[in-house]
Formats: structure tokens, C-alpha cells, sequence
């Protein structure tokens, strides 16, 4: 497997005050990572900085290239938490959105291949019966699934979201956690996710990192059970509770029976 996201040493700071210090990981090709940690740990601006959103210091490299170089967009697609699309109020609609990630795009004709890949990336999000519908008459749901084949439309090779789960319903989310579960398992997808919903997304992912300020800790799901970083920062029962390897398995990873989950 290859690098896609690759951070060194990297530091970011508002008004001086740190909200990032010496970062470092490296996502592989393929990936699915659950980015979790406090509020205000730094998971969202640590985010924006691999995007060249923000401005810190360190290394950051793009498919092998460092972030100032970097102009392959197209490889990424990007959930930010608040999407200017959701919050604007005039009439567009659902197709007009998923339009708009198409980061080649220009002018007000849209061409035949563009079609093809708009209404492909409806199809793969499960929104193609509601492309001429108004954006905003939309469910909350339904948004989010359109709002994913915007992200999706350009075919990235890796998908970035920032807690697109948080105002879904239990259905939903369910949903959509299993929509991000087969575009990694069935296109290889590589996928970081930013999300609380700690308790689900367990049962996805192939690895963690937790982030609070630093990275606490990134690796495999089997990995975060056995981490002493992470039973400090969540205490053993959240830590093999989240790991989702315990409902796999019906005992504890650790081996012999775990204290403090009673497994």
C-alpha cells in the first residue's frame, strides 16, 4: 500500500495559542480511520491544515507531495461539518449541488460526461430519485447523502468527513455509516472520518487515531484495545467498548477475562 496523507512534526497555533503540537502519522491507500478526541482537541483544524485550509508548520505530503505542490483535487473529497451549501437558502437543486464538486466545472452548460458523472455519484449515494428536487426540501438525511456524492462526483481516493453524522437520526446515521463502509470495502476508498458517534463507527473502520492537541494514538482497532495511552485518556471500559472487538469476538482481546469490562 501507498501513502495518501502524510503529516511530520506539524504544528498549528490561533493567536498563539496551540491547538496543534508536533503531529505526526501517515494514512495508507485504503485506509478507513476513525479520527476521535475531545471538543477543541484540534480534530477538525488538524484537517484543514492537511488541506492547505489553514496555514501551520511541518511537513505535510499529498499522495507523496508536499502540500505547496500538491494540485491533484480532484483525488479528494471533502465533508467539511458545515457545509456553506446546507446553510445558503436559495433554490437549487439536489443535482445543481452534486454538480458543484466537480472541481473542473466551469461556465453554466453543463456537458453529457458531466451528467454522467453526477447522476453515477447519485447512484452510488442512493440519491438519484431526487435530483430535481429543491436541495432544502429535503430530509436532513437525504441532504447528507447528497452532499456525499458532491464529495464523491469527481471520483476521489480519499474522502474526508467532518462529523457528517452529527443532526442524523438513528436510521440515518445507520445508513450512512454503511453507505462510507462499502465505498471503502467495494472501491477501496480511502476514508478519515471525524466523528463522536464512537459506538458505531467502531464497526467500520480498520484503524483509529485519537487526537487531543497531539496524535494520542493511531493504529488498528486491535491496537487501540492494547494501548495505554488510550485506557488513559477514555479509562478501559470506553476503550474496549469503542474498539467494537469484544461483540466481535465475545471476549476480551487482551486475553483472560478484562476487570473492567466483564468480558
Amino acid at each position: 500500500m501507498s501513502s495518501v496523507l502524510k503529516a511530520e512534526k506539524v504544528s498549528f497555533a490561533y493567536t498563539r495559542v496551540p491547538v496543534l503540537e508536533n503531529v505526526s502519522f501517515d494514512v495508507q491507500s485504503g485506509d478507513y480511520v476513525g479520527i476521535i478526541g475531545p471538543n477543541g482537541g484540534g480534530k477538525t483544524t488538524l484537517l484543514k491544515v492537511m488541506l492547505g485550509l489553514e496555514r501551520g508548520r511541518g511537513k505535510i505530503e499529498l499522495f507523496g507531495t508536499p502540500l505547496k505542490q500538491f494540485n491533484a483535487w480532484h483525488k479528494i473529497g471533502y465533508l467539511a461539518q458545515k457545509s456553506p451549501v446546507s446553510q445558503a437558502r436559495f433554490p437549487v437543486s439536489a443535482q445543481e449541488v452534486v454538480l458543484m464538486g466537480l472541481t473542473d466545472h466551469h461556465g453554466s452548460g453543463v456537458s453529457v460526461g458531466e451528467l454522467k458523472q453526477v447522476y453515477a455519484a447519485m447512484q452510488q449515494t442512493n440519491t438519484r430519485q431526487y435530483a430535481g428536487k429543491i436541495f432544502h426540501d429535503l430530509s436532513i438525511g437525504q441532504q447528507q447523502r447528497v452532499l456525499l456524492a458532491r464529495a464523491l462526483v469527481s471520483q476521489p481516493e480519499v474522502l474526508i468527513l467532518d462529523e457528517p453524522s452529527t443532526a442524523l437520526d438513528g436510521t440515518s446515521r445507520e445508513m450512512f455509516f454503511d453507505l462510507l463502509a462499502q465505498l471503502n470495502q467495494k472501491y477501496h476508498t480511502t476514508i478519515l472520518l471525524i466523528t463522536h458517534d464512537t459506538g458505531e463507527v467502531g464497526k467500520y473502520i480498520s484503524k483509529f487515531m485519537y487526537v487531543d492537541k497531539t496524535v494520542v494514538f493511531f493504529g488498528t482497532k486491535e491496537e487501540f484495545c492494547h494501548s495505554k495511552a488510550v485506557a488513559e485518556k477514555l479509562g478501559a471500559f470506553a476503550q474496549h467498548t469503542i474498539d467494537h472487538l469484544h461483540n466481535q469476538h465475545g471476549h476480551c482481546p487482551l486475553g483472560g477475562t478484562c476487570q473492567e469490562c466483564g468480558k
